[in-house]
């Protein structure tokens, strides 16, 4: 069975580089893999959503392609398919946000982060997402200081106006395969949610950002779960 082409998303609040190190294994398993562009909150003019999903839709040509979301990046999927002029063949939310048609950054976090980012909100901006959290604790996400420093660095204040925004009303296509991998504690809601929908779930103990630490049993596990969508790509 050929492989089917493989769209990795990152977040919409960091930088591209989320997905390198977990792409070059997914190519290795014979994956054809786009780390998709840059499309990143303060990238973009409001309507944010449209213009993150036009942007990543206009780097993906051919064969409807298998999209697979971290974080952030799982309420732009839809519209991401939406934007494709062949649609998905099916997705993959990887320690994400699940789809929240007509909702909010906001409406869907939880209520002491939101109440802390409008107050250290400044000129209509929040400070990065990295910041968001103790230096400590992104240290122990990604002890490597060169990798953290990378990572930290790609990374920008975020508009106020794009967590305020409504998500698009738009939803997953009923017949398209979706499947839910949860990286951390903090995501077990959404697999749980993704479980009694009905999707293949994999659970893996290790951390949000575990595709920059652990790309070998990140890339394994999407394997496994894109096997499990039985996708496949024609010749």
């Amino acid at each position: 069975m050929k492989r089917p082409g493989v769209a990795l998303i990152h977040s919409p609040l960091v930088g591209p580089m989320t997905w390198r190190e977990t792409a070059e294994r997914l190519r290795a398993l014979g994956y054809p893999c786009v780390e998709t562009p840059a499309a990143c909150a303060w990238d973009v003019a409001p309507p944010y959503y449209g213009a993150l999903a036009s942007r990543i839709a206009g780097a993906l040509d051919g064969e409807p392609w298998l999209l697979v979301g971290h974080s952030g990046a799982g309420g732009l999927l839809p519209a991401i398919a939406e934007a494709l002029p062949g649609g998905a063949s099916a997705m993959v939310f990887v320690d994400a946000v699940l789809p929240h048609p007509g909702k909010s950054w906001f409406e869907t976090a939880p209520p002491n982060l939101s109440g802390m980012l409008r107050e250290t909100a400044k000129d209509g901006r929040v400070p990065s997402w990295p910041e968001w959290f103790a230096a400590s604790v992104l240290a122990g996400l990604l002890p490597d200081a060169g990798v953290r420093a990378a990572f930290s660095g790609e990374a920008k204040a975020i508009p106020l106006k794009y967590l305020a925004e409504p998500a698009p009303l738009t939803r997953v296509p009923p017949l398209t395969p979706c499947a839910y991998l949860q990286l951390s504690g903090g995501y077990e809601a959404e697999a749980d949610a993704a479980a009694a929908a009905g999707w293949t779930v994999a659970r893996l103990s290790l951390h949000h950002l575990a595709m920059l630490t652990d790309p070998v049993r990140v890339a394994g596990a999407l394997h496994s779960l894109i096997e499990a969508l039985s996708v496949s790509s024609e010749s």
